[in-house]
């Protein structure tokens, strides 16, 4: 069960995998000896069905609702709150952010490690992520 989650957390799980999931789930809940064995497929059984919504945006979207799982995010600086202070560019431990002094900066998605420093660096709250 936590290959699956992982898979669908880092966005390469499918609609298969939701399904073998819940079926594992119920399998270890049912097959299970014990109480903690019986109850420990509780969390995921739950979550899929309160918020099988946001399961199949990461399976379908590759998008986490919920803004929390690092792969599926996107930094983005917002140009027009964006002050060009450059605090943001001269933290950045992957050096993703360029722009020149009091203009607009921008991220490169090729080289951002998603580490959120910039978001907490930005005193203007210009960096955002979808």
């Amino acid at each position: 069960m936590l290959e699956l989650l992982n898979r669908i957390a880092t966005g390469s799980g499918t609609e298969e995998d939701l399904s073998l999931l819940e079926e594992l789930a119920l399998i270890v809940k049912d097959g299970s000896l014990c109480g903690l064995g019986k109850t420990s497929p509780n969390p995921v059984l739950t979550t899929l069905k309160y918020f099988r919504s946001e399961y199949e945006a990461h399976v379908r979207d590759k998008k986490c609702p919920a803004g929390v799982c690092k792969d599926l995010l996107d930094y983005l600086i917002v140009p027009s709150l964006c002050k060009g202070c450059g605090l943001c560019k001269k933290f950045c431990p992957a050096d993703a952010i360029s722009g020149e002094r009091k203009e607009p900066h921008w991220i490169d998605p090729e080289k951002c490690i998603k580490c959120g420093t910039c978001i907490s660096k930005c005193k203007f709250g210009s960096i955002v992520t979808n």
